[in-house]
This record gives structure tokens, sequence and C-alpha cells, in this order.
């Protein structure tokens, strides 16, 4: 009896070292748990709490259509292509100022032609022969395609120029044509002019006549539909005649009368046409409409700039802004 009782008591004691074990290795194996539950809560609490995380955005790329590219794919590609558009446009707008010698910031300009400067225009004489003393011409700063279409302190000051050039020469007893031809918008290589042709007073009276003859005669020649031949711009004005990015030919005769020409076939109107005209009623040499105009010297073109500006200074408001 006393060996089966120290039997049962070694066998009481194993089981309850085997039992008191399987604890231990419990409690560790549910402490290890529990920590690592604990660990991937706070990893979600610190993802959840992250600003850049998005749901949403995380789902789009983990279940997009295959036909497709993802929101994340198509937001970068969107904005590649935005930026790269706006890069080629930077680029063609500095090509052009490079171009354009009549873009105020185009190193290569001829400076020396300058008479008066505002703050988005300024006033030179032309670089060819002028078809008249005092001929010169208004020219925004930027690289602008057409009066019609700039924004309106240029338009303004535009019109300033306008203002102190008629009074001006009526000081000479002449009166003001101004001139815009305004063709190959598609390209946007033609810089925005407005020429300025002051006439003896008879002379600029008969002006409205002779242009729109000239228009009516050549009108079978350029247009290709039946449109309006010849807009009367004295009720509306430029801007209320004709519609944006439509070429035309204006002439205006002072500040309240003038015609508009909306351009049909580009290919078929002469840049010159507004000159010819001029050089018609001034009755100038027939072969001076159909050639180029002779360069002058630098010399005899700073001695022009000298003599304009003398007649100018009186008028010239754009010291004011200085």
């Amino acid at each position: 009896m006393k060996a089966k009782q120290g039997a049962a008591d070694n066998s009481t004691k194993h089981q309850g070292v085997g039992s008191s074990g399987r604890h231990v290795i419990y409690d560790l194996s549910v402490r290890k748990r529990k920590d690592d539950d604990d660990a991937d809560r706070n990893l979600a609490q610190k993802i959840m709490h992250n600003k850049q995380y998005s749901i949403s955005g995380r789902a789009d790329d983990e279940y997009d259509f295959e036909d497709g590219p993802s929101r994340k794919s198509r937001k970068n590609r969107g904005a590649n292509d935005n930026k790269g558009a706006e890069r080629a446009i930077a680029r063609r707008i500095m090509t052009q100022q490079e171009r354009c010698l009549f873009c105020f910031e185009n190193p290569n300009r001829p400076r020396h032609l300058v008479v008066a400067i505002a703050n988005f225009t300024y006033l030179m004489l032309p670089q060819w022969q002028s078809v008249v003393p005092g001929h010169c011409c208004i020219l925004p700063m930027q690289h602008e395609l057409a009066t019609r279409t700039v924004d309106s302190h240029v338009w303004d000051e535009i019109r300033n120029f306008k203002k102190c050039l008629i009074m001006m020469f009526a000081k000479q007893e002449k009166e003001l044509v101004f001139l815009e031809t305004v063709m190959g918008l598609g390209q946007q290589r033609r810089h925005c002019l407005i020429e300025c042709i002051p006439l003896p007073q008879k002379v600029a009276k008969q002006a409205p006549v002779y242009f729109k003859k000239a228009i009516d005669e050549a009108e079978d020649e350029w247009s290709q539909h039946n449109a309006k031949k010849l807009i009367d711009t004295s009720v509306k004005g430029l801007r209320g005649s004709i519609p944006k990015d439509f070429p035309y030919f204006h002439v205006e005769f002072g500040l309240n009368k003038g015609f508009v020409h909306v351009i049909d076939d580009e290919t078929q109107f002469k840049s010159s046409f507004g000159l010819n005209v001029i050089r018609g009623m001034l009755r100038l040499p027939e072969e001076d409409m159909y050639r180029r105009r002779r360069h002058e010297s630098v010399e005899a073109q700073k001695q022009a700039v000298a003599t304009f500006a003398r007649d100018w200074e009186p008028f010239d408001w754009t010291k004011q802004l200085e």
C-alpha cells in the first residue's frame, strides 16, 4: 500500500509540474499574441493619422479596371500633360519674343527708333522708309496679335497715343489715318502694329471715300463668301463690329470714324494694302506700291527720331508715368 501511495504521489507531482509548464507556455503565448495585436493596432492608428494616406485612393489603385489607367496614373499623366503644354507655350512665347523685332524684351529690336514708352505700349518710327514725314507706329510691348483682343489697359494706352498724335499733328494742320492689318493668327508670328499716317487736311477728308472704293473694287478678288464687304465702326467701334480671332483690315479716321473689313482669303490680301491706298491718294510713284520699301541708314533714322521727338515732346503723356 505504501508503494502504491508513493507511486500515486509521484504521478500527481509529475502532473502538477506538467500542468504548471503548460500554464506558463499558455501565458507566454497569450501575452505574445496580445503584444502583436497591440503593435498591429498602433501601426494601424499611425497609418490612419497620416495625412498623406487615403483609403479611397489606395482602393482605386488596388481595384481598378484593367482596361484603363488607375486614378493615380491618370492624375500624374494629366499633370504631366498640363506641365508639358505650359512649357511648350512658354518656349513658343520666348521663341517669338526672340524672333519678333517688335517685342519690347527682344534685345535685337531697333531701340534707336523708339520715341516714347508707356506702361504696356510704345511709340516708334517705322524701320523702313516712311510713306510720309511723321509716319509712326503704336505697338504693345508684349507679343499681341491684334488690338481687337488686347486687354483693356493696353487698349487705353493705344487710344492715349492716338489722342496725343492727333493733337500734335493738328498744330501742323494735318489729320491722322490709322491702319491695322491682322493676318496669320494661327501662326502667331505677326506683332500687333498700328500705323499712324498724318495727311494734309484736304487729303484726309477724302480718305473714307478712297478706302471704301478701293475695298469695293478689290472685293471680288478677295472674298469667298457673301459677307458684308465693309463694316462701319463709327457706332459700335472695332470691338463691337467683329468677333475675336478673325483676320481683318481696319482703317480709322481720327478716333470716332472708320471701316473694318474681314479678310476671307489671306493669300489674296496684301499686307501693304492700306499703305498702297495712301500712296494712291498722295499720287506717289506707282513703283513704290509693289517693291519693298527702302531701308534708311541708321543715321538718317536717328535724325528722323530727333525731329519727331521735338514736335512730340509737348504732347508726351508718358512722361507723367515716370
